[in-house]
């Protein structure tokens, strides 16, 4: 929508979060990237990001769902591919548990116990997460997989990340929003009442043409959804 608002003739100026606008250069549309909190230049109308598709009087068969508008720093990419090494399985990034002030992250959050089911030898796994509760430490600092790199995975890091991935593994959280944005495959996981933009009985999102949605069959049942994500991985990457 920001590039629609480029095309009629308008200078765009995004306002953004300061953690995401190093990542948020890349855009195309925007012609004045501004980090929440510094002075704002003079504008003619302002407009929240959320209230963007009722200004466009956007429909669900008029959403504009661009296969990727975000790009991962070709230099940090070619710097995570050389410290991981050459890629002898797919590598799958994966993404348990939400943000920690979001009211509803324990709904949607699968926890890295549950997630754990899905772990195998036919996969290298990678932890998207820069921080963790002590629960999931404990729990990683006993198994091989997956790795997990801390506090080094702001959003630049991360994005070059996931542009090594084969495949993103998410809840619904900022870690799948960016995987979909880089245009990556992405599975993302769902409670059994996820937030309405997930809509109802469907397996793909409008928004998101990479997105496959698997979402929870009875309330609280992550057990089942890890059970469908486990063989349509089988299936998706042809293992027996």
């Amino acid at each position: 929508m920001r590039r629609w608002c480029a095309i009629l003739g308008s200078s765009v100026i995004l306002e953004a979060r300061k953690p995401l606008v190093e990542l948020l250069r890349t855009l195309d549309g925007v012609s004045q990237l501004i980090a929440r909190g510094s002075p704002l230049p003079a504008f003619d109308y302002h407009c929240p990001l959320m209230s963007l598709p009722l200004a466009f009087r956007t429909e669900l068969n008029t959403i504009p769902a661009p296969q990727r508008y975000i790009s991962a720093d070709p230099d940090r990419v070619a710097a995570w591919q050389v410290r991981l090494g050459e890629k002898t399985r797919p590598r799958i990034g994966i993404a348990w548990s939400g943000d920690p002030w979001n009211r509803d992250r324990l709904n949607r959050s699968t926890g890295l116990a549950a997630m754990r089911a899905l772990f195998c030898e036919d996969f290298e796994w990678f932890s998207l997460h820069n921080d963790l509760t002590p629960i999931d430490a404990a729990l990683l600092s006993s198994l091989d997989q997956p790795h997990h790199f801390g506090e080094e995975m702001n959003f630049v890091e991360t994005a070059a990340v996931i542009e090594l991935m084969d495949l993103v593994i998410s809840v619904d959280t900022s870690i799948a929003h960016l995987a979909e944005a880089m245009g990556k495959p992405l599975w993302i996981l769902l409670p059994f009442r996820p937030d309405w933009r997930w809509l109802v009985d469907r397996e793909d999102s409008p928004w998101y043409p990479s997105a496959r949605l698997f979402k929870q069959e009875t309330r609280g049942d992550w057990a089942g959804v890890m059970n469908r994500v486990g063989q349509a991985l089988k299936s998706r990457f042809e293992i027996p």
